[in-house]
């Protein structure tokens, strides 16, 4: 999946009026992502995305993640973007899932397993 395409479909899910607000949280979700101890995911994670992602994805350092649950994630993705806890947790599911969407079947297995369930809510989209 191209980054336009995770732009609109962010957009469209979290019902965000500008490209540049779904672009912004696919950022922040990413960054966060790089912030985790995923047990060496996320470099086979970040190379089926788009360069802008897999570019922040791939910043962390393996030193410094730390381990943190589903509703921390939604905490530092609304922080990141000076959101309400609401407004966060609907801006990370739409922009997780279209990440999630956006790599291969296996790919997106390895991460929801590397994650705690937790997170399962977010990994895709059904509503």
């Amino acid at each position: 999946m191209q980054m336009t395409e995770m732009i609109d479909l962010v957009q469209q899910r979290a019902d965000i009026n500008s490209t540049q607000a779904a672009n912004d949280t696919l950022l922040a979700v990413a960054e966060t992502l790089a912030e985790r101890d995923i047990d060496g995911a996320q470099a086979n994670f970040a190379a089926q995305l788009p360069q802008e992602l897999s570019s922040v994805v791939n910043m962390g350092d393996a030193k410094n993640q730390v381990k943190f649950d589903a509703e921390e994630f939604v905490t530092r993705v609304g922080s990141r973007l000076e959101l309400s806890e609401s407004q966060s947790r609907k801006r990370t599911h739409a922009a997780l899932s279209a990440m999630l969407e956006g790599v291969s079947d296996g790919e997106r297995t390895d991460m929801l397993n590397a994650l705690p369930t937790d997170f399962t809510p977010y990994a895709t989209w059904n509503v």
